[in-house]
């Protein structure tokens, strides 16, 4: 008995070993791979980036990391992939940068520092001078995967072999954001952009935002190719998790095509990219069916059935979007930083054959109800996920120089009396979006400076939310029915160096705007710039040759160097 009481005690304690000791393995492992820095200390050259990495932590451990500079005047910080930053000297000087590490096993963050001294480059950087005696340089060596292999630079960019080699690294610190547009599926050259490996590591690289070119427009959200608008009951609405507003009259709703966004979603999270959403509110694209009974027939609808419309629409894709945010990132307001609510109301369209906006709502002037209810109920939105703070709600448009005023006076009857959740002041409009189409001789660098000037001193912060600078482009002589000037491709002898010229005054007054804006007055100033196209051949104004690229991602023009140049502005 005494032998069998031996062994069933000495049975449960071998059960009770097993049972304790993988747990005392796993917490001697976690304590062993507690999370760290790749270094304690580093040394930067002044206007110089190094790479900072988070060991002994896996990506599936982790729920994110944030990065801070005690000093932000010494040093700029940016996240580069999920367990990284790029850290870039800005002063001399020296300072700590903290990375807080969250961990999903973890209720606090574990904090991680690195000591950082920037110096000034004590060896003097040469520049190639082109003399008529000078070898000429026939290729370079292979680019870096995402680097297009490129072409010797033209002669009179003297670029020192130490100049930034991508956009990115050109704007780091100056700007928070550097995009492009780009299209998910899209049409002719500009299909497949997010679906391309080759392509994918050309964006990565030089960019850290995109926008949707088509893909997000009302006519893709509203309508199916070749079908148009369907529509569905409200119970089938309500059983897909639809929200149908309290005043909604009617007893169908649009089908919301949201699958293309979706996968646009998925590939920014595992590609490390952010995106402007664009857009909610526009005369063009839209399809005439969402301003007429029952989604057919050619018979407007009222503007208060407008008015619930609009709502349904804003809310349903705002909350459609967040929440695949919380499902991908594990919060809202990560992938999408910023929204285009409102797309050229100055210019509207008067057209009264094909039904839109300005047709059911008629002529508001400068003060448009739907104009500032849709900000409203975007604004409302982003309070109920808490992301109010982290997204920004924007008018954009074109020809600003020419309109600033009217667009000054736009936004602040939009966020005149505005108010949040608690009764507050606030702006729901937050930022300006300067859509710059532009021609290397108009507008001119000073006017456009102007109308930059006009946007800061609002309070708002500011986008150049398209660019592009067409050559060889000019008024026709004709107006449209609102009196606009109607432009067309006329050859005027204008070249690729008379686009790099034009290019690089346009950034270096931008970069400057950037560098000496009076925080007291506006904390952000300028959020980012959007060259609207990765190449010539896939721009909307192809003929006209208006981007940095020609005929492919590893065709750079002469004002891609002058692009890159104009950023050492910030450092003089």
């Amino acid at each position: 008995m005494k032998r069998k009481q031996h062994m069933a005690l000495l049975l449960a304690g071998t059960l009770l070993l097993s049972a304790v000791l993988p747990y005392t393995q796993a917490s001697q492992t976690e304590a062993a791979a507690k999370p760290k820095l790749s270094v304690k200390k580093m040394s930067l050259i002044l206007g110089k980036s190094k790479k900072v990495q988070v060991k002994n932590v896996k990506k599936k451990q982790l729920k994110k990391i944030t990065w801070t500079a005690k000093n932000k005047k010494i040093v700029t910080v940016k996240k580069s992939g999920k367990l990284a930053a790029s850290i870039k000297g800005k002063k001399t000087g020296t300072t700590k940068v903290t990375a807080k590490i969250y961990l999903k096993t973890k209720k606090k963050p574990i904090s991680a520092v690195v000591t950082v001294t920037v110096k000034k480059d004590k060896k003097p950087v040469k520049t190639p001078v082109n003399t008529p005696n000078s070898p000429a340089v026939t290729s370079l060596p292979p680019a870096a995967s995402g680097t297009p292999p490129v072409s010797q630079p033209p002669a009179s960019s003297n670029k020192p072999q130490e100049d930034p080699t991508n956009i990115m690294e050109a704007y780091d610190g100056i700007f928070k954001y550097m995009g492009t547009c780009a299209n998910y599926y899209g049409y002719d050259e500009k299909k497949d952009q997010l679906r391309t490996r080759s392509t994918l590591d050309f964006i990565t690289k030089n960019f850290n935002s995109i926008t949707l070119e088509n893909e997000m427009k009302p006519d893709a959200i509203l309508s199916s190719w070749g079908v148009g608008v369907q529509t569905l009951t409200l119970s089938e609405a309500k059983e897909m998790g639809y929200y149908i507003p309290e005043n909604y009259p009617e007893t169908k709703v649009p089908l919301l095509n949201l699958d293309t966004v979706d996968s646009t979603l998925e590939t920014l999270k595992k590609e490390g990219l952010q995106m402007r959403g664009h857009t909610f509110v526009w005369h063009q694209q839209t399809p005439v069916e969402f301003f007429v009974k029952n989604y057919s027939g050619n018979t407007k609808v009222t503007p208060d059935v407008m008015d619930a419309r609009l709502e349904f629409f804003v809310r349903n894709v705002m909350r459609h979007v967040m929440d695949k945010e919380k499902e991908l990132t594990g919060s809202a307001g990560t992938l999408v930083y910023a929204w285009d609510m409102i797309n050229e109301y100055i210019h509207r369209t008067h057209d009264a054959t094909r039904i839109s906006w300005h047709n059911v709502y008629g002529d508001m002037g400068l003060e448009p109800s739907y104009v500032k209810k849709a900000f409203e109920i975007a604004y409302e939105e982003l309070e109920n996920y808490g992301v109010q703070d982290k997204v920004v709600l924007y008018y954009n448009d074109y020809d600003t120089y020419d309109c600033a005023d009217d667009i000054v006076s736009l936004v602040n009857f939009i966020n005149q009396d505005a108010t949040d959740k608690n009764g507050n002041p606030v702006k729901i409009c937050g930022g300006i979006g300067m859509q710059s189409h532009l021609c290397v001789d108009y507008p001119t660098i000073e006017s456009y400076g102007d109308a930059l000037d006009k946007f800061l001193s609002t309070g708002l912060e500011v986008s150049i939310s398209e660019l592009d600078v067409s050559t060889n482009y000019a008024k026709t002589g004709e107006t449209d029915a609102q009196g606009w000037d109607k432009w067309a491709y006329k050859d005027l002898g204008q070249t690729d160096e008379d686009q790099a010229a034009y290019i690089k005054s346009l950034m270096e007054m931008i970069v400057s705007k950037q560098k000496n804006l009076d925080r007291n007055k506006n904390q952000t100033g300028i959020a980012g710039v959007t060259i609207w196209g990765l190449y010539d051949n896939c721009s909307w104004k192809a003929n006209t040759k208006p981007l940095l690229f020609g005929k492919s991602i590893t065709d750079a023009k002469a004002s891609y160097y002058s692009f890159l140049d104009a950023a050492a502005i910030w450092y003089s």
